[in-house]
């Protein structure tokens, strides 16, 4: 009889968290897919309750590990899941990786107390998915996985200014009915003509909008097909961003510019 206790390759169960395992088994899944999935085909696949499945699953696409395609309704493993590992599979076999630019770029910005920020669209918000923190003194500090409001992080106008003018202005009523404070409601005209400006530009630019003295310069990083759309920003001192804004700009369009001729596009 098969031992109750043991899960596959004779791992047992003993001391591991449900929860956790079946985290890995749901990831585990798709690397062994490589395809979208519904909720269902995991439960029926892992041998989980559907319900619970929903669950998880949905809370994975809030932390942003899995993109959900309403019209399919199918799940998909986002770039941040391969940037958990990364770093490893980077000192072990890959000069060329998403990792090891950011790593470079900091290097490269000529300011300690620069990070690099690499962030995906969470409903209204812009979430951090992976970031390289300044050196100490920190000035500019953001918690991996943290939020921000989309139409003010220079990453989350990015991420808008790839979208039709009529979506943008449907998240701003969304933002706008929940913000309390009238003074801190987008105005739609103002909000639409910087877009404008950042697909003029090919970047945006910010100031304070979310953390004061401080800014951001960011650029989007072309993503697979499937794939939810990413930027990849620097922030850093408003005095250093204002001294240094050509010369980073330029470092930054020149390190995605491998990503824009793989996926056969040019940069803005």
């Amino acid at each position: 009889m098969e031992d109750p206790g043991a899960i596959g390759d004779g791992v047992s169960n003993e001391g591991v968290v449900k929860s956790a395992r079946r985290v890995i088994e749901v990831f585990e899944f798709f690397a062994d897919r490589r395809r979208p999935a519904t909720v269902g085909e995991v439960a029926e696949a892992l041998g989980y309750p559907q319900s619970s499945t929903s669950v998880l699953m949905r809370s994975l696409v809030r932390l942003r590990y899995l993109d959900y395609d309403r019209d399919t309704r199918r799940f998909v493993p986002t770039v941040r899941v391969a940037l958990l590992g990364g770093w490893v599979h980077d000192q072990l076999f890959s000069d060329v990786s998403l990792l090891k630019l950011m790593q470079r770029m900091r290097e490269e910005t000529g300011d300690p107390n620069t990070s690099i920020l690499l962030g995906m669209q969470n409903d209204i918000y812009v979430q951090y998915i992976h970031v390289l923190q300044s050196h100490p003194p920190v000035r500019f500090y953001v918690t991996p996985g943290s939020l921000r409001p989309l139409c003010r992080a220079a990453i989350g106008r990015v991420l808008l200014s790839l979208k039709p003018d009529v979506e943008v202005l449907a998240l701003v009523r969304r933002i706008n009915a929940e913000e309390r404070d009238a003074e801190k409601r987008i105005r739609p005209t103002e909000l639409l003509a910087e877009l404008d400006r950042v697909r003029q530009q090919g970047y945006a630019y910010t100031e304070g909008t979310v953390m004061p003295g401080t800014g951001v310069i960011a650029m989007e990083v072309p993503t697979p097909a499937g794939q939810p759309p990413m930027a990849l920003g620097i922030g850093s001192s408003i005095e250093h961003l204002r001294s240094a804004r050509d010369h980073l700009v330029h470092m930054l369009g020149a390190a995605l510019e491998p990503y824009y001729q793989s996926r056969g596009r040019q940069r803005r």
